[in-house]
C-alpha cells in the first residue's frame, strides 16, 4: 500500500511536472504566435515603405528623363544658336572685309578724282592762256 500510495504521489507529482512544462510550452506558443503577428504587421510595413520608395524612385525616373529630355532639346537649340553665331561671324568678316575694299575703292577714287579735277583744272588753265592769246 505505501509503494502505491508513493507512486501515485510520483504519478501526481509527474502530473503536475508535466502540466507546468505544458503549459509552459503554450505560453512560449501563444508568445511566439503574438511575436509572428508583430513580425507579420512588421513586414506589412515594410512592404507598405518599400512600395512608396518603388512609386517615388519611379517618379524620380519620370522626372529625371523629362528634365534629360529637356536639356537635350537646350543642347540641341545651343548647337543651332552656335552655328547661326559662326554664320553671323562669317558674314560680319565678309562684311568687314567687303566695307575694307569699299573705302579702298573710294579713296582710289578721290585720288583718282584729285588727279582728274587737277588735269581739268590744267586744261581750263591751258584754255585760258590759249584764248588770251589768241
Amino acid at each position: 500500500k505505501q509503494w502505491y500510495q508513493r507512486r501515485v504521489r510520483g504519478v501526481k507529482n509527474m502530473t503536475k511536472k508535466l502540466m507546468e512544462e505544458r503549459q509552459k510550452a503554450e505560453d512560449r506558443i501563444a508568445a511566439l504566435e503574438q511575436e509572428k503577428e508583430e513580425m507579420k504587421l512588421k513586414l506589412e510595413e515594410v512592404e507598405n515603405e518599400k512600395t512608396a520608395l518603388l512609386n517615388s524612385c519611379e517618379e524620380k525616373e519620370e522626372e529625371v528623363e523629362a528634365i534629360t529630355a529637356e536639356n537635350e532639346e537646350e543642347t540641341k537649340r545651343i548647337s543651332e544658336l552656335e552655328l547661326e553665331i559662326e554664320n553671323n561671324m562669317r558674314v560680319i568678316d565678309s562684311n568687314k572685309n567687303e566695307l575694307h575694299n569699299l573705302e579702298q575703292e573710294k579713296k582710289h577714287k578721290e585720288v583718282k578724282h584729285a588727279e582728274l579735277e587737277a588735269k581739268l583744272k590744267e586744261f581750263i588753265d591751258e584754255c585760258m592762256e590759249m584764248s588770251e592769246a589768241v
